[in-house]
């Protein structure tokens, strides 16, 4: 056998290439046959995240591992590499990469709107699916690039190219230098996806519940597609389509999605979405998860955690002045993200997607010190990310069989350890020299022309070495530092004289050998002997753990929910109680509550046992608040205005539970709210009934056992009169043109209903040769209309287009439940009175644009007075504070009563959204929202002091308070530690908590793609 130090190991990397040639190409000359069998002895060896061994001895041989033991007996003919105060780890795995893809999509030459886009070949009907794409196709080695993983300790990645919603199917290689044929370790390896369209240039999807839209439809689309092959026709006598994108996805349920999330919600959204088609999921995590931690611990999952950290709140700066506290708490609490979801169901592994330069070892050992576990990092490094990218028979441990692919240390990796080398299929990536690393550290050298021994510091870890002299407290001037392979030189001043020394590394483990000349050119051996550490100083305390001084709420921010609340047992005594029922408006009445409904209500009763009592004497008790149009609390745009009909999209795919207009809503008295689509076109989207249960998920929040609703829109935003010139090629650009794409709708719907009787009906061997109905979203949901299972809310301003639509809507044997906006219903409430509509409108909005112009503040209290079902809306987050107000109005304008004014914000909207039967009233048997206000609810002086939804307190103004002097004093602690944290502040590709929190302000004209206008829209 052959001994040979480490720093010598490389010429047999070198070697093993040519062994490692690749297995179809012809040989050129003469052939290579070098043997490569090594053995590194004496080491610390990690088989496995559970598994180390000391003094044991790894041999690899032709790019495999051959053996791993303990005190094992060498083969002959090995080369012998003495690891002795080394540790060998398995190679680290980046499962989310795009190395060696140098791709691009063709740019759009189109100016304006893309509403179709070329088909070629057999890609999809939308320029964001590429699921037909296949990265192993593309993939081509890349050893500049490989070298950004290679000096964190990674030996293989997947790859795939980031762009489009469908990004095709990843590809799993090795890191090593050679052809890409022997570098692909998992050719079929997961699908990529996001909700991001990336470049594609076509309009659709153009918001985020779009872009959920999409997929679902494809998700679905792949079904249909698979179990259409081996037919020869469609229903309608059609050939089925060749689609390459469909036939790639068409086992996506076995093959698995790596998902790319920008935050906690849309990980929780994705989650949703893929279960429901029963898709093994991978999702890219985003720093937020510990926010949302029982929802997201929950899943069964993989987790790919990028170690990007939030940057440092900058002080001192006009923009420092104003550090939000969600800022304050995540840069404090976001390191140990990772920690918090180690005891999770997830299968957690780590990217170094998004770091720069070292950050990743940095961030690492960072996330170790904010209490992940050694072991469960390197987990997260090897064996999870080996069985997410496929390659856990192959990869991931060290074992016999598996590819040579390990990672050398001199120290704990996790800790302060230094990466000496890397070894992809056996080749060595040599970064630093293990006698450089050996020979670093402090030194006393007793000199020849000194009395007093020398304190020398020595580190070569550097590109450029670094010695430094002390003599006592003096530092003595150093000059002509330079470095070998295993030696240091340099020329110390001592006493006047250029003294130079030269010292290497000898027999001695804990000294280094040596010789001075004088400037007498007198040669003189020394010995400097390391100084050892004080144990004290290095050894890791329990006074050292992370303390963080920030809270965590539901959501994170400024006035979260510490805990959620409670249903309450109370009895509320002598308020005047506004019923919004024919009781009316009671004078010094009890209210009792329990397991969230109305228990009893009446005079001087008992209090029962158990219950906590509130005197509300002087006070007035009203059902909660209910708006019917909202678009508070939605991410990532209102409108998907891409297309006539976006039948298919949901508001409720969308809801963010973050938004402060939630808590400030509250503070208003509103308890519930449609959150509706905007009206960018005639046929919207799905709306979503919440209520403001600040702190809950937003799955919690939905209303649940509801009807559905949708938002329809006449006028001119549909017809898209105000968008500019590039927009005059979509149908309609007419009012004439919105009725007739509505009726072909319509048409369209009962013809796909007639089709999936008709195949139904059809007999075995007829459904053996016939491909089933493809399912349509966005017909599926216009039939839920037809049949009156889904109700229709339509932006409406001008009396000709409102009867246009009674009419349709009686064509086609539906009711209308609600006019929204309808500031011309006046004209026409007999007619509304008639058909059954509702009408839905503003208080005393007029004149902000042509179709308004014959507004009025009467309009309410006529259609009421007509036997309209009126209410008023806010349709802005803050008149939705203020929606007492604006039923007072009409008090004003027209001397509507105080009862019909304030049904018109409680009863009548909840009767327009078909919850009357559990919220806008106080009766007994009646969900408990209510409101406690310290004067009558329609003064312009009242406040909500208290807010309650299901018999639980959302809103305290006493709390509220106090929850400011707390805020106030959490955020001065935390600038404190930002103050003191001595760290230096570096890039970061990782968003702030208020950069992910941004929350428009929506209208329902607003238009904008998400994807590719740069808005502050956040991404939550």
């Amino acid at each position: 056998m052959i001994k040979k130090a480490l720093s010598s190991a490389i010429i047999a990397g070198l070697a093993s290439q040519s062994v490692l040639a690749d297995q179809t190409s012809p040989v050129l000359g003469m052939h290579h046959k070098t043997p490569d069998l090594m053995a590194f002895t004496n080491a610390t060896i990690y088989t496995s995240p559970n598994v180390k061994l000391t003094n044991a001895t790894l041999v690899i041989e032709n790019g495999h591992i051959k053996s791993v033991s303990k005190n094992g007996k060498l083969p002959k003919g090995a080369s012998v590499v003495d690891a002795k105060g080394l540790t060998i780890y398995p190679g680290f795995i980046d499962v989310y990469s795009e190395y060696g893809i140098d791709f691009s999509y063709p740019s759009s030459k189109t100016r304006g709107p893309v509403y179709r886009i070329d088909r070629i070949g057999g890609n999809a009907a939308n320029g964001a699916i590429h699921a037909q794409m296949n990265w192993s196709d593309h993939f081509a080695p890349d050893q500049k690039a490989a070298q950004k993983y290679l000096k964190n300790g990674f030996t293989a990645v997947q790859t795939a190219k980031h762009d489009g919603i469908l990004q095709g199917r990843g590809v799993t290689v090795s890191l090593a230098d050679g052809i890409a044929n022997e570098l692909v370790y998992n050719a079929n390896a997961q699908h990529f996806a996001s909700f991001n369209k990336g470049s594609s240039a076509q309009n659709y999807p153009s918001s985020l519940m779009g872009s959920i839209a999409l997929l679902r439809q494809t998700f679905s689309d792949a079904n249909w597609y698979q179990k259409s092959q081996g037919k020869s026709v469609t229903f309608a006598g059609d050939n089925i389509e060749y689609n390459a994108a469909l036939q790639a996805i068409s086992n996506i349920e076995k093959q698995g999605v790596f998902f790319s999330s920008q935050s906690e919600q849309s990980l929780l959204r994705a989650a949703k979405l893929l279960k429901n088609f029963d898709i093994k999921a991978t999702f890219l995590g985003s720093g937020f998860e510990y926010a949302r931690l029982d929802e997201i611990g929950q899943l069964n999952a993989n987790l790919v955690m990028p170690l990007t950290f939030a940057e440092k709140p900058t002080l001192g700066t006009t923009q420092g002045h104003d550090i939000s506290l969600a800022d304050l708490r995540h840069w404090e609490r976001n390191p140990g993200n990772l920690a918090t979801l180690e005891d999770s169901k997830l299968t957690l592994a780590i990217t170094s997607h998004g770091t720069k330069g070292n950050d990743f070892l940095t961030n690492l050992r960072t996330a170790v010190k904010h209490g992940l576990s050694e072991k469960a990092a390197l987990a997260a490094l090897t064996t999870n990310p080996a069985q997410i990218a496929g390659i856990a028979n192959e990869a991931g441990q060290l074992k016999a069989g598996y590819n040579a692919d390990f990672v050398i240390t001199k120290g704990d990796i996790f800790k302060n350890g230094d990466i000496v080398s890397v070894w992809t299929q056996g080749q060595e990536h040599q970064f630093v020299n293990p006698t450089h690393l050996a020979m670093s550290g402090d030194y006393s050298l007793n000199s020849h022309h000194s009395d007093e021994a020398l304190s020398v510091s020595i580190d070569l870890a550097g590109k450029k070495a670094k010695v430094t002299i002390k003599q006592g407290d003096k530092t003595l001037k150093t000059s002509n530092v330079e470095k070998t392979s295993d030696s240091v030189s340099f020329v110390v001043t001592e006493n006047d004289q250029a003294i130079r020394y030269r010292l290497w590394q000898g027999d001695q483990q804990n000294a280094l050998e040596g010789r001075q000349i004088d400037s007498q050119q007198q040669s003189m051996l020394v010995t400097a002997n390391k100084v050892a550490k004080d144990a004290k100083a290095t050894e890791t305390s329990a006074d050292d753990s992370i303390e963080y001084v920030g809270k965590l709420t539901w959501p994170n921010r400024a006035f979260g929910q510490a805990t959620l609340p409670k249903s309450q047992k109370l009895h509320l005594k002598n308020a005047t109680v506004w019923t919004s029922e024919d009781a009316g408006i009671l004078d010094n009445t009890d209210v009792i509550v329990a397991n969230g409904k109305f228990v009893k209500i009446g005079k001087n009763l008992r209090t029962p046992s158990g219950y906590q009592a509130i005197d509300a004497t002087g006070k007035h008790i009203t059902a909660g608040i209910v708006d019917e149009h909202s678009h508070i609390a939605i991410s990532r745009g209102v409108n998907e205005g891409t297309e006539a009909i976006t039948a298919e999209v949901r508001i409720g795919d969308v809801v963010n539970p973050d938004d402060i207009q939630i808590y400030r809503s509250l503070a208003g008295g509103t308890t519930t709210a449609q959150l509706l689509h905007g009206s960018a076109n005639p046929i919207g989207g799905q709306a979503q009934i919440i209520q403001l249960k600040w702190g809950e998920s937003a799955q919690n929040m939905k209303m649940k056992n509801v009807p559905g609703s949708i938002k329809f829109a006449l006028g001119e935003n549909v017809k898209q009169s105000n968008w500019g010139s590039d927009y005059r090629t979509r149908y309609p650009q007419t009012r004439m043109g919105v009725e007739a794409v509505m009726k072909d709708a319509f048409v369209r719907t009962k013809e796909y209903k007639a089709a999936q009787k008709a195949y139904a009906e059809l007999s075995r061997s007829e459904k053996r040769k016939t491909a089933p109905i493809r399912k349509d979203y966005r017909l599926e949901t216009l039939d839920e209309i037809l049949k009156s299972q889904r109700h229709v809310h339509i932006h409406s301003y001008v009396q000709s287009e409102i009867l246009m639509f009674l009419r349709l809507a009686e064509q086609f044997d539906f009711t209308v439940t609600t006019f929204t906006h309808i500031l011309e219903g006046y004209k026409l409430a007999d007619e509304m009175a008639k058909h059954g509509a509702g009408g839905s409108t503003f208080a005393d909005w007029w004149g902000y644009k042509f179709e308004v112009y014959d507004a009025i503040p009467q309009n309410a209290c006529l259609m009421n007075q007509r036997g309209v079902l009126t209410s008023i809306n806010s349709d802005s987050p803050d008149l939705q504070r203020r929606l007492n107000q604006e039923a007072a109005k009409s008090i004003t304008y027209c001397d509507m009563s105080q009862e019909d004014a304030w049904k018109m914000v409680t009863i009548n909207p909840a009767k327009q959204l078909k919850i009357d039967n559990r919220t806008g009233s106080i009766k007994t048997g009646k969900q408990a929202d209510f409101v406690i206000w310290d004067h009558n609810p329609l003064s312009v002086y009242a406040r909500a002091e208290q807010t309650w939804i299901d018999g639980r307190q959302y809103f305290d103004l006493a709390t509220d308070m106090t929850a400011r002097k707390a805020q106030r004093v959490e955020k001065s602690q935390l600038i404190n530690k930002l103050i003191g944290d001595k760290s230096p502040k570096v890039s970061s590709t990782a968003l702030s908590a208020s950069e992910k929190m941004i929350q428009p302000v929506w209208h329902c004209d607003d238009q904008h793609d998400t994807w590719q206008q740069h808005i502050d829209h956040g991404v939550h």
